[in-house]
């Protein structure tokens, strides 16, 4: 069996990019994160899948901040999020 490896050379702006959007997920994570815990701690359970996309999605049209995410991402954000309690 073959492998094959690749590396992408991206230019300054476009590493520029990728680095603030991964910040930006992870600011949207543990946002998740908190409001996770604080529903927690007033209705002992925890979210669904379902509330935890909604929630993302709410917080990207809120928070300019989370504008330069794309909506599917933010979603992606949450699945993730959802996996990994």
């Amino acid at each position: 069996m073959r492998a094959y490896r690749f590396r992408a050379y991206s230019s300054k702006t476009t590493a520029r990019v990728l680095t603030a959007q991964l910040e930006v997920a992870c600011k949207l994570y543990n946002a998740l994160l908190h409001a996770e815990q604080e529903e927690y701690e007033r209705n002992r359970h925890s979210m669904s899948k379902n509330e935890l996309r909604q929630l993302a999605l709410h917080l990207r049209k809120k928070n300019p901040e989370f504008q330069i995410l794309h909506s599917q991402l933010a979603q992606q954000v949450a699945d993730r999020f959802y996996q990994t309690r």
